[in-house]
């Protein structure tokens, strides 16, 4: 049941899902319809409407939901609540057609009334339906033949109706019984005893193979003594581990075949087929039948999704995209699918469905909440975040020792009791508690396993009201404006699109990977124990992830071939065929990385490559924009390291060689670089003062003057420090109040990226803040680090490609002045450059 707690209680106390006897009086009506009409929901809901397909529009970033009629309509959040068992699995027996007597099916009951009176029924199935069924027709039927393919673990069902004592009480301690489900396992309102077999308690049934077998002969033991034949005990006596299939809850179902008009029929050696006049099994003996009822269950977990035509992001398919292998977050979110919540479908904890739904359907309404009040139009969860969860869930599950018998009992709950259907963990076998932590991470670290799309992509100088100009640093400036320089890239040399030169670069970069992941495999190498292991950590998820697989699948399979696309992929080719051969001795600890890089001065042309020349390009254009306003702006540039980005500012702004602002501090960690620098920007060297800075550590005493500077600009390289929140804000107490940060950034990882600077030591400076797979922040985690550092957050991201090939910014904040928050809100940005000292 998906009604909320809250609701349950009620505003008076009540709770929907009680049967007491003055409810029962009520001609029993059902819980749900009471609750949608207690708190008049029926305006809100469309009945008897079968949705038949779901497209995504990246351009629109909206939903088109098409109905069985033809009917369409748009939607910003998809909410597929199918559930895990709502499409019934379809009677193939052979010889149906020819069958002349009644059939039914459990799944789809007619709504007229059937008569059992007197009538040779048959029952074809024993899982949970056919055990609740079962013990009402036999007293009706004049012969009731139970076709048993395997044996279950029936429990007792216990359900009992509540009087009005018991009512009452039981609201009385709602929130105390909600509170318990929540921190059990399978979500039920008990405790776990916390012993195991050896305790003399079986809390490890699901882990323990003496524990399982000791629950497992306890009620097969029950079951020889409720059943009279020795013979009809013993064929309903399950042999599989106990919760290998799921054992459902009945009442006076095995007390049922005392009666002399039940008979079971054994057919775990064959199968049956139907006949003009009953049913026929696989040894040729007929059973004539006036009616058969098919109990057969459900096609589980991802029947109801795949019934619809499900179409994500680039036309991607769910069906085909779970075709071998469940792949979800937390059972909420699928990658490429964005904007989509599956409430209750697969990878949810497996128990009591109700407990879960609330907390799911508690974080979707968090979440949804989240895009709203921040002005976000797409959520979309990384691939990174899906292989580690689905990893997790399948690791939970193998390690039970009931996950090899499932498959082998063709348990509905792997998804092995449909043909055709290749097994897959539905469930998530890890607990309740264990789940949540999971979705309430996402929301302490807003969201971090997915990326968020801003309304105007990041560009609150467009979000403004029409007709208002909006002032970054004093100057009217929109993403539109930057994204539209015309930047001469290497791509047009070799007749591609930057778009298409990078799908060709990260191609290639990831055959190299994948077949360094596996000659490290298959030659059991061992990796160097230092931040390499991270590295190899991200490789081996990235050759697993479905992006990945894709890339290598579109790559050239044989070195030839990757040469020869290399070679035509400019400074990006150069470095991808340098560093790609060498990536086993380099996790291997052979060789070491930075040799390849520095190697005919490649890091300081890979600086200026097409990868992340365009964002660069929009920091020059903006600062020319500023300049040319004043000329007495104090400008410094953290970690310009080999001079690429300033090369750009410097041709931009002062073409001629000439002054353009009042100082240009060039600063970097190490005095190495400084070097090199001067060589580049020997045409501006008097326009340069180069100093030392260590952008963690406190400024002033490095003999920094604070709150000085108008502009900073860092280009790649506030990722690559320990801490973020250390670097911005030294960064921050340098800036004028209104002085502005332009961040050039990578905002996800590429394998480009991965491949070229992965193996040096500088890249994993962030894991110990939590950064463990990539350094790198999406636009959206920039804007909180902004915030939180004393910055107006992302004013403004300029991004180098559309969707989906973009993965660099600039993104331009900022700085509030330093007075203290008032409650808790601190001071807004003046969004202006600081006016110069009189």
């Amino acid at each position: 049941m998906g009604i909320s707690s809250k609701f349950c209680a009620g505003a008076d106390g009540g709770m929907g899902f009680l049967r007491t006897p003055a409810e029962l009086e009520n001609k029993g009506a059902p819980s749900l319809i009471q609750e949608i009409d207690r708190y008049d929901l029926r305006k809100y809901i469309d009945f008897s409407i079968r949705i038949v397909a779901a497209h995504y529009s990246d351009n629109d970033k909206v939903w088109t939901i098409t109905n069985a009629d033809g009917l369409s309509t748009t939607c910003r959040y998809f909410l597929p609540a199918t559930g895990v068992k709502s499409i019934p699995k379809e009677p193939a027996f052979a010889g149906l057609k020819s069958y002349t007597g009644e059939w039914y099916q459990a799944s789809k009951w007619p709504a007229h009334k059937v008569d059992f009176h007197g009538k040779r029924i048959a029952v074809a199935g024993t899982g949970s339906t056919g055990v609740n069924i079962i013990p009402k027709l036999a007293p009706a039927a004049k012969k009731l033949m139970v076709f048993q393919r395997t044996p279950n673990y029936v429990l007792p069902g216990r359900n009992y109706t509540i009087d009005d004592y018991q009512a009452a009480e039981i609201r009385k301690n709602h929130d105390a019984t909600w509170e318990l489900a929540t921190m059990n396992l399978a979500g039920h309102a008990c405790k776990a005893s916390g012993k195991t077999v050896k305790d003399g308690d079986i809390d490890d049934i699901f882990m323990d193979p003496e524990s399982n077998e000791q629950a497992a002969d306890f009620i097969r033991q029950k079951i020889r003594a409720i059943v009279h034949d020795p013979k009809k005990a013993e064929l309903l006596c399950p042999n599989h581990p106990f919760g290998s299939k799921r054992p459902p809850s009945g009442h006076f179902y095995f007390e049922a075949f005392n009666r002399p008009n039940v008979k079971l029929i054994d057919i775990s050696g064959g199968d049956i087929e139907l006949y003009e006049n009953g049913i026929r099994t696989s040894s040729g003996v007929e059973y004539e039948v006036d009616m058969i009822i098919f109990a057969l269950g459900y096609n589980a977990g991802t029947g109801a999704l795949n019934e619809i035509e499900i179409e994500g992001s680039r036309g991607k398919s769910l069906r085909k995209h779970w075709m071998d292998r469940i792949r979800t977050f937390t059972g909420i979110l699928v990658s490429d699918f964005p904007n989509m919540f599956i409430a209750c479908g697969p990878h949810m904890p497996i128990g009591n469905q109700p407990t879960m739904l609330e907390l799911a359907v508690d974080w979707i309404g968090k979440t949804i909440r989240h895009m709203e009040d921040n002005k976000l139009t797409q959520v979309n969860v990384t691939d990174e975040a899906v292989d580690a969860w689905s990893a997790h869930a399948e690791e939970i599950f193998n390690s039970a020792y009931i996950s090899g018998p499932a498959v082998d009992n063709r348990s509905w709950f792997v998804d092995a009791n449909t043909p055709g259907k290749r097994p897959k963990i539905l469930f998530y076998f890890g607990g309740v508690q264990s789940w949540k932590s999971w979705l309430d991470k996402e929301i302490v670290t807003t969201w971090a396993s997915t990326e968020l799309t801003p309304r105007a992509v990041g560009d609150k100088a467009e979000a403004g009201n029409p007709g208002q100009d909006k002032l970054i640093g004093g100057v009217a400036v929109t993403s539109k404006m930057l994204e539209s320089a015309v930047v001469p890239l290497q791509s047009d040399d070799i007749g591609l699109s930057p778009a298409e030169k990078f799908n060709s670069v990260s191609a290639a970069c990831a055959r190299y990977i994948d077949w360094a992941v596996k000659e490290i495999h298959d030659g059991g190498l061992a990796i160097v124990q230092d931040h390499r292991l991270h590295w190899w950590e991200v490789l081996n998820q990235f050759v697993t992830s479905n992006s990945g697989r894709d890339l290598i699948q579109e790559s050239p399979d044989t070195k030839d071939k990757l040469d020869k696309l290399t070679s035509k992929l400019g400074v990006e080719g150069e470095a991808v065929a340098r560093i790609g051969p060498e990536l086993v001795r380099m996790l291997t600890g052979k060789t070491t990385p930075l040799f390849y890089v520095l190697e005919d001065n490649l890091l300081f042309r890979m600086y200026l490559s097409d990868e992340g020349a365009r964002p660069s390009r929009y920091l020059a254009e903006y600062t020319k924009m500023l300049t040319s306003q004043r000329k007495d702006l104090r400008i410094l540039e953290v970690g310009a390291g080999t001079g690429g980005t300033t090369f750009q500012i410097f041709q931009a702004c002062s073409p001629d060689g000439e002054s353009f602002c009042s100082e240009y501090m060039y600063t970097d960690i190490s005095h190495g670089f400084f070097k090199t620098g001067e060589s580049t920007m020997r045409k501006w060297k008097g326009l340069l003062t180069f100093k030392t800075l260590n952008v963690e550590m406190d400024a002033a005493t490095q003999g920094f003057e604070e709150h000085a500077y108008d502009l900073i600009m860092a280009a790649n390289v506030v990722h690559a420090t320990k801490s973020l929140t250390n670097s911005l804000g030294t960064i921050h107490r340098l800036l004028k109040p209104g002085g502005v940060l332009g961040l050039v950034e990578l905002t996800r990882l590429t394998p480009y990226f991965n491949m070229a600077f992965g193996s040096l030591a500088g890249w994993w400076l962030g894991a110990d803040e939590g950064r463990t797979e990539s350094p790198l922040q999406s636009t959206e985690q920039w804007d909180a680090q902004l915030q939180k550092a004393g910055f107006s957050g992302v004013d403004l991201a300029a991004y180098d490609l559309p969707e989906p090939e973009r993965h660099t910014a600039l993104l331009l904040s900022t700085a509030r002045p330093s007075a203290p928050a008032t409650n808790g809100v601190a001071p807004p940005a003046t969004n202006g450059v600081a006016p110069p000292a009189t």
